[in-house]
């Protein structure tokens, strides 16, 4: 009975050691946490933008035909009126930006609501691994989701006299957004694709600037042209001004190849093998710690007191 009482003892840690692995189990979590929130928010957008996609595409034929009927009608109004307002206060980054311009227009927020999920199109950066949904607006609460339609642009349904604008957040601690384009890995030559009521829209990277906050100029529609601009901010994670990554329509599967068969961003691989590693590391050095101390305890010679 005392030998079992004793070898129980040897072969438990001390109070010291139990702590000293659960502050590095601790270090591993706070290390490896933001990439596990990236990962799993990635996923979640990505089931997102699916499952609008399948809705609007099992839409009947002429249900998507009047959404886009309607969409290019209000495209064509905008584009007369001579687009007096844009955004919804003044920057779609400001901290006012939930007095919501666009919540108060109903025509506006009547376009491309079908299906009601909130969601008017999808927009996928397939060589930057971009894929979110685009909401109306660009308040806060919208831009926290994913990305968002800037007020006063053309709405994402291409044709001519059309610049739309997708705006989006970088630097957020628990998902990537747009966060490459602000880290200046878009390329000239780049393709997107904004999917919209069934349809997939492939667009070109023609140009990229740095402009001030407040600087509209470039967001106008151009006569003629079929544009989208994804607009972020820059320098990252100072954010004082804002990147335009502007792309002109284009045609698939030439130039521009169907988004399956773009070139793919692996980073969110990546951020899984720096995940498994850094636990793989801490589990194995925790088991050998765990051994090695129990071992070592188990052979230590023992003080006998004589009687």
């Amino acid at each position: 009975m005392r030998n079992t009482q004793r070898k129980t003892r040897q072969g438990r840690l001390s109070g010291r050691a139990i702590a000293g692995l659960a502050l590095l189990a601790l270090c591993a979590l706070f290390c490896t946490l933001p990439f596990i929130l990236m990962i799993s928010n990635g996923n979640a957008a990505n089931s997102v933008t699916q499952s609008h996609d399948d809705k609007t595409s099992v839409l009947a034929k002429q249900q998507r035909a009047e959404e886009l009927r309607q969409a290019h009608e209000y495209n064509a109004r905008l584009f007369r009126s001579g687009q007096a307002t844009m955004g919804e206060v003044s920057d779609p980054f400001s901290k006012h930006s939930d007095q919501s311009a666009s919540d108060a227009d109903k025509d506006y927020q009547s376009q491309l609501d079908t299906p009601a999920d909130g969601i008017m199109a999808t927009i996928t950066y397939p060589r930057l691994g971009i894929n979110l949904p685009i909401r109306h607006g660009t308040s806060q609460t919208t831009l926290a989701d994913g990305a968002g339609h800037m007020y006063g642009t053309s709405l994402p349904v291409g044709g001519k006299n059309t610049h739309a604008v997708i705006s989006a957040h970088t630097g957020l601690a628990d998902r990537l957004m747009f966060d490459k384009l602000s880290l200046r890995q878009g390329k000239v030559g780049d393709f997107f694709y904004i999917k919209v009521v069934g349809k997939t829209l492939a667009y070109k990277v023609t140009d990229i600037k740095v402009v001030e906050p407040d600087w509209f100029d470039d967001l106008k529609i151009v006569p003629d042209k079929d544009e989208v601009t994804l607009l972020t901010c820059t320098p990252y994670g100072v954010n004082t001004q804002r990147l335009l990554v502007t792309g002109v329509r284009t045609t698939m599967p030439h130039p521009a190849p169907a988004p399956k068969d773009a070139p793919k961003d692996h980073t969110s691989d990546y951020m899984m093998l720096f995940v498994a590693i850094v636990w793989v590391a801490v589990s194995v050095g925790m088991i050998r710690y765990i051994r090695k101390r129990r071992n070592g305890n188990a052979g230590k010679p023992r003080l006998r007191h004589g009687r």
